[in-house]
């Protein structure tokens, strides 16, 4: 019975361990059964005997350990693992087929790959065809002739990005220098005069890197490092073989600037003396892009001499930033959180834009076990993504994920649980983006999922999801759906927030000293209840009150928060930048608010987007109370030509109410008026019509009064 890809892992988790490792674990951490568990325990414990090694205990209720004995010899015997004595993977066979046939020179026929991957040639048939698939990812084609065998073709540049996302399949990261010397011994090393030349090569190469390091003032990871050392002697083997890569002119120009060309240009010597041939000027321009695309374990001032430190730099306060908004919480150690997570994407930037694809085994297991940090970075990566010009990719994301997760760990702070959640409209894509924008506005910790229309939700089944929001009615599911109109009004936030707070049993307000549970209890003494669930949910539904200062017996209304002194009209400003510290002057001028909170609502748009746009032609920028609000208030510039905050017609503005709110409550009533107001295309034309700011006011004042009074007729 031999080792395979998942025994040696559990084998390697026990050797590392402490303590014990129990079975529960080793179903989470692998995602097997409990069966598969005590097969490979099984086979693990065939091997120790086969190596006269004591096999691994097991205690009830802990868990498996192995002796101290056995753990000091693991790492030798696993070094001396022979090919015969180890089972491959589907997944590592498909690479180390790959491997062979990029790296050996034709012909090689089935037999001989076969032979190689130490399986039937009915699996290897299986297998090529597979890969084949595979390859076409890579721009790459697997082709058989009966002269040279089989042959993948292609450019050199997908080639090479092949062999890095095979190699690290067939060498995992994390393994230490040893453990990577005795995977080579399954490659392409077939006697021991081979072996010695290939491992004195790899030796000289390591030395090149660690010369690399000190040039850089950086230290690479160690998994890292040796991944660099083999597949720089990987494409030297290649470059021997006359297969040599075309660099592009205009990324020359971009990589010649950087430190890394011309730590590649001090290392071309000493290759070329290691493979006895000459490296072309293209091989140092692709190796140096290796360079940069790869992770470091320290960096001195390294980054800041960069050229893309400041683009970068601003790239991570954006994610930070969006971060803590969808988790509600605050990083303690900020500035710490950002120079780390700088640290990692400056090589996941050349990773991507050079396409060297890595395998992270640990993807799954990320986006399962730590489902939510994973969803919150797919959702704040955008701005990486927009910066490169490219897709990230899952296994990056998850390396970006497993760095907000160790903050978070390493402060302490416990993310508040996230929901999920459809929207379903049939208005088109226009109205389904800004409904989304307003519902991910109103509900930080709800991850919408999906925009869906009508006959779509209709004929699929829903079983992963909290709740729906849609624009239309729609029949009914196990899940509850909740009917907005495709703009809502400040009144429908409110009821909607009070609706889904309620579902989920939370409170809006710590001051209520009644508790919904409690009436229910006392009712169901005296009364028949016919839907307790329900009738529990509509009790919360009414003790979630929105808090009010006392110095308010009432919300205020538009005209209390909204006076003459704070209205303004201008013909036309040089940008929505402009207009918003335009518009805040008066807030500004009476101490309501201070200049930290104009500088707060537009970063807000700069890092969100104009979500700020609450209806044709109006925007309402704000921001948080705690980001310099002194008093509330709500001031009003009305601008004759309209002013544009994206490229978008639909983003034109020519209203701009600015709000002040001490509380998130505090200004309901009066954007409830002016939500109002505003579904009359016909309001929004008579204030831009208005040629003084007595005029607004009065026309304010009849419309709101006119409007009173039709309440009050009702």
């Amino acid at each position: 019975m031999s080792l395979d890809e998942r025994s040696t892992a559990i084998l390697h988790e026990l050797v590392r361990r402490d303590g014990y490792l129990s079975v529960k674990e080793l179903i989470k951490r692998f995602n097997i059964s409990r069966r598969t568990v005590y097969y490979d325990i099984e086979k693990i414990n065939y091997w120790l005997k086969s190596n006269h090694l004591d096999g691994v205990k097991y205690v009830r209720t802990s868990g498996f350990y192995v002796t101290e004995r056995t753990k000091q010899a693991i790492p030798e015997k696993l070094k001396n693992l022979e090919v015969w004595n180890y089972a491959y993977s589907e997944k590592e066979r498909i690479a180390w087929l790959a491997i062979h046939l990029l790296v050996e020179e034709p012909p090689l026929f089935l037999k001989d790959l076969s032979e190689k991957t130490k399986v039937s040639r009915n699996t290897t048939i299986k297998d090529l065809k597979k890969l084949r698939v595979q390859l076409n990812s890579f721009q790459l084609t697997l082709c058989f002739t009966r002269y040279t065998g089989y042959v993948i073709k292609g450019k050199e540049e997908d080639k090479r990005r092949a062999i890095v996302y095979y190699l690290s399949l067939v060498v995992p990261h994390q393994q230490d220098w040893q453990t990577v010397l005795a995977n080579l011994k399954r490659l392409l090393i077939h006697d021991e005069d081979e072996s010695t030349i290939v491992l004195s090569e790899l030796r000289s190469i390591l030395d090149v890197l660690n010369e690399c390091e000190k040039h850089l003032n950086i230290q690479f990871a160690d998994d890292v490092l040796y991944h660099l050392a083999l597949r720089f002697w990987l494409f030297g083997k290649r470059i021997v073989q006359g297969k040599k890569i075309d660099f592009d002119p205009v990324e020359k120009e971009v990589i010649q600037q950087t430190k890394e060309f011309k730590a590649a240009q001090t290392a071309r010597s000493k290759l070329e003396s290691i493979f006895q041939t000459s490296i072309p000027d293209d091989e140092v321009y692709y190796l140096a892009t290796h360079l940069l695309s790869s992770k470091v374990q320290y960096s001195g001032n390294y980054l800041q001499s960069h050229d893309d430190y400041k683009n970068l730099q601003n790239i991570v306060q954006k994610m930070v930033t969006e971060f803590q908004a969808f988790t509600c919480i605050t990083f303690p150690n900020r500035k710490a959180v950002e120079e780390n997570l700088l640290l990692h994407l400056k090589p996941a930037y050349y990773r991507i834009k050079y396409g060297l694809q890595v395998e992270n085994p640990m993807i799954e297991l990320i986006k399962t076990k730590y489902k939510d940090l994973f969803l919150i970075t797919k959702k704040v990566i955008h701005h990486f993504e927009t910066a490169i010009g490219k897709k990230v990719s899952d296994e990056e994301i998850a390396l970006i994920a497993i760095h907000f997760g160790g903050w978070l760990r390493k402060e302490g702070i416990e993310p508040k649980e996230r929901k999920r959640a459809i929207l379903i409209c049939a208005s088109g894509i226009g109205t389904s983006t800004i409904l989304r924008k307003q519902l991910e506005g109103l509900f930080s910790t709800v991850d919408f999922v999906e925009t869906i229309s009508v006959r779509d939700y209709e004929q699929r089944d829903f079983h992963d999801i909290d709740f729906a929001v849609s624009t239309v009615p729609v029949s009914k599911k196990k899940h509850p759906v909740f009917v907005v109109n495709p703009i809502l009004t400040d009144q429908e936030k409110e009821t909607l927030l009070k609706k889904v707070h309620a579902l989920f049993g939370e409170s809006a307000s710590q001051n209520t000293k009644y508790s919904p549970e409690a009436i229910l209890g006392i009712v169901k003494q005296y009364a028949d209840i016919k839907d307790e669930q329900a009738l529990l949910t509509a009790l919360k539904e009414y003790f979630y009150k929105p808090f009010i200062p006392k110095n308010w017996t009432r919300k205020p209304g538009l005209l209390d928060l909204l006076s003459l002194e704070y209205i303004q009209i201008a013909a036309k400003v040089e940008s929505w930048e402009h207009a918003i510290e335009l518009a805040s002057k008066p807030l500004l001028r009476t101490g309501r608010i201070t200049r930290q909170y104009v500088v707060a609502m537009i970063n807000h748009i700069k890092n969100l987007g104009p979500y700020i746009i609450i209806a044709p032609k109006v925007a309402l920028p704000h921001g948080k109370p705690d980001e310099g609000v002194k008093k509330p208030g709500i001031s009003l510039l009305v601008l004759k030509e309209p002013v544009s905050f994206s490229k978008k017609k639909e983003h034109d503005v020519q209203l701009i109410f600015v709000l002040a709110s001490v509380d998130p409550e505090i200004h309901l009533h009066a954007l409830s008026t002016l939500s109002e107001c505003f579904q009359s295309s016909e309001f929004v034309e008579e204030l831009i019509r208005c040629d003084t700011p007595v005029e607004i006011w009065s026309y304010l004042k009849k419309k709101i009064s006119e409007d009173n009074k039709k309440q009050k007729g009702d």
